[in-house]
């Protein structure tokens, strides 16, 4: 059972008003029938993704958006683990990672090519990235390597 101490509030559960913590009575309304699982360290563990969680509350955040480790990015497919958020495509909302969709802003149609190794490559000075992010990072400040000092 959850401590007052550890709640932000009464809310509604099945046997009336004011008788679950607040993250308990969404649960309720959520269709659930009991508390989220607990380990035996004590923590909250997510159902989908098994990630654990001090309190009952950073479990119902992270749920939210918690998609099991399955979502991937529509242009580069890479995982939510692998790039640093996601955001809006051609397809909607959430539906990129956040250098595709900085990308699909700016005008593009797609990923950037990738060569035969699987790099990621600059189409004005043909260096070559790992990542699409390190791409863009460096596409920013590339010149297509016209600068020289003028010492």
């Amino acid at each position: 059972a959850c401590k007052h101490s550890e709640c932000s509030g009464k809310g509604p559960g099945p046997d009336g008003p004011k008788t679950l913590c607040s993250a308990c009575s969404s649960r309720h309304k959520n269709g659930h029938t009991g508390p989220p699982e607990v380990n035996q360290a004590g923590k909250f563990v997510c159902d989908l993704c098994s990630r654990q969680f001090e309190t009952i509350g950073a479990l119902g955040g992270h749920k939210r958006f918690c998609d099991a480790g399955t979502w991937r990015c529509g242009w580069c497919a890479c995982k939510h683990s692998e790039c640093s958020g996601k955001g809006p495509g051609p397809d909607g909302p959430k539906t990129l990672c956040s250098a595709c969709s900085s990308r699909h802003k700016n005008g593009h149609t797609g990923p950037p090519e990738v060569n035969q190794a699987g790099k990621f490559v600059c189409d004005l000075c043909s260096r070559q990235f790992e990542t699409i992010g390190a791409l863009g990072g460096h596409k920013r400040f590339c010149d297509a390597g016209t600068w020289r000092c003028g010492w």
